[in-house]
């Protein structure tokens, strides 16, 4: 039996201290020994055992609340299913929909005091950040996942690889300033600005890890065709490199460099082949590069598109605190910049780049990271939880949609409703081959040049010369 929400009592005990003790004498215990034990007056005990017998439950003090507790528990229950059908909602949606509810029920409408009680009185809502997802990544399955898992074992068991032979690599740009962020100011202030170092340039760091623990060291790359000397100087991570591109983005020309790098700053005492998992970004792939993978004895491995939150070790497990350590780093340049300037150049950004990849446990994350993804050892249950937690959007597992999403009744019908879940777009029909959760394989990438060729031939329109036109 169910004695209301926790209340703190005038003897010093607590609500659910008395429903136990209730509970326990109901089930046989003498009154007097269960009133020592729990430290309740005899004679209150006596009083609510009775009353427990009567089916008298005990309320909470003063008023009412405006709309009753089944009601409030069916907006909580819109709350959880909202947030597992990835879109949820925030306090003034919350709002909005009692005020309808109450409008209908009460002819009135809560208040601002209405909201903060009914989060005193369901304490398992939480405020939290919700990360954005595109329409893309709101759509993957787990067939994605049954792909991968079969590319990675048939890789893994054709060369009996051992962690060390298992690799990801993946991209991160240097520093993205926030948008806004808390801070502490005096009241009654009407804005407050904040200041925000500046970069006029993309960097890219390609990083790249093992199963097992090992760090390949990184490379930075600058827009630009030539690094100057202060900033090759600012590198202080052993075996780390700088280079350049156009735009400050891999491109083909350099992922085939740096395959090379790779596989040179792999130990020649790990057996080869190496297994690279990557995304199938559109500068990791060719015929070049796979023919010099091949020569390198490197298999390229793709990850499903649109999942590398789910399935890409680094993402999952090394990006986050990488990213912290460049906040806390620029912040720290930002209250030592006594010029105001406020303004990071190439070589500073290199430089907290590094001091940033020497302060993350990368070694330890993304060792963690292939577990926690499935990916070594491998592990198909490990891929289907990670994609029960995105399925669930991070609710916790004993949660389920509520069974009144079915019932007819006209506030669970027209108020508190979900939206349609996100689909995949059918669109046109694919014309090239996919190469998401695949092995890389010249054939493969043949196929897939072949049928780009043929679609620009098609797309070409014969324009007869200007002679043979009729002007009328």
């Amino acid at each position: 039996m169910q004695f209301g929400a926790i209340l703190r009592m005038a003897s010093n005990y607590t609500q659910d201290r008395l429903t136990a003790a209730v509970e326990r004498v109901l089930s046989g215990n003498p009154a007097a020994r269960v009133a020592a034990e729990f430290q309740i007056p005899v004679s209150t005990l006596r009083k609510w055992v009775s009353n427990a017998k009567k089916g008298i439950v005990r309320q909470r003090r003063g008023p009412k609340p405006l709309l009753p507790l089944d009601t409030e528990e069916a907006i909580q229950d819109w709350i959880i299913d909202r947030q597992i059908v990835r879109h949820p909602v925030g306090r003034a949606d919350i709002m909005k929909k009692a005020i309808e509810i109450t409008e209908l029920v009460a002819g009135r409408a809560v208040t601002d005091g209405w909201y903060t009680r009914f989060r005193q009185r369901h304490p398992d809502l939480t405020d939290r950040s919700a990360q954005v997802l595109s329409r893309t990544r709101n759509t993957v399955d787990f067939d994605d996942a049954r792909l991968l898992f079969s590319s990675l074992a048939k890789a893994i068991i054709e060369s009996n690889a051992s962690a060390d032979q298992v690799f990801n690599m993946d991209e991160t740009a240097f520093y993205k300033a926030p948008k806004s962020k808390r801070v502490v100011a005096v009241r009654r202030s009407k804005n407050v600005w904040m200041a925000t170092p500046t970069t006029s340039f993309h960097m890219t760091t390609i990083a790249c890890g093992s199963a097992a623990g090992f760090v390949v060291p990184p490379v930075f790359i600058l827009p630009g065709k030539t690094v100057s000397l202060d900033i090759l100087q600012g590198v202080e991570v052993p075996g780390a490199g700088v280079t350049g591109t156009p735009t400050g983005f891999l491109n083909m020309e350099l992922f085939e460099l740096w395959l090379s790098i790779f596989a040179a700053a792999v130990p020649p005492t790990v057996k080869r082949p190496l297994i690279l998992v990557m995304d199938g970004c559109g500068s990791h792939y060719s015929s070049a590069i796979i023919e010099h993978a091949t020569k390198l004895q490197v298999v390229l491995v793709c990850l499903p598109a649109n999942a590398t939150h789910l399935f890409q070790p680094l993402d999952v497990a090394v990006f986050a605190s990488f990213k912290g350590k460049l906040r806390v780093l620029v912040n720290e340049f930002l209250d030592e910049d006594e010029a105001g300037g406020y303004s990071i150049d190439k070589a500073t950004a290199v430089s907290i780049a590094c001091m940033a990849w020497k302060g993350c446990k990368f070694a330890t994350n993304v060792k963690s990271g292939f577990e926690v993804c499935g990916l070594f050892p491998l592990s198909l249950v490990n891929m289907q939880h990670r994609m029960d937690i995105y399925t669930r959007n991070g609710t916790p597992a004993d949660i389920r949609l509520a069974a009144w999403l079915q019932a007819e009744l006209a506030i669970r019908r027209e108020i508190l409703t979900l939206p349609l879940p996100a689909t995949k777009s059918k669109g046109r029909k694919r014309k090239t081959a996919p190469v998401s959760g695949q092995i890389l394989t010249a054939a493969m990438m043949k196929k897939i040049e072949d049928q780009q060729q043929k679609k620009k031939s098609r797309g070409k329109k014969s324009t007869p010369p200007i002679g043979a036109r009729r002007y009328r």
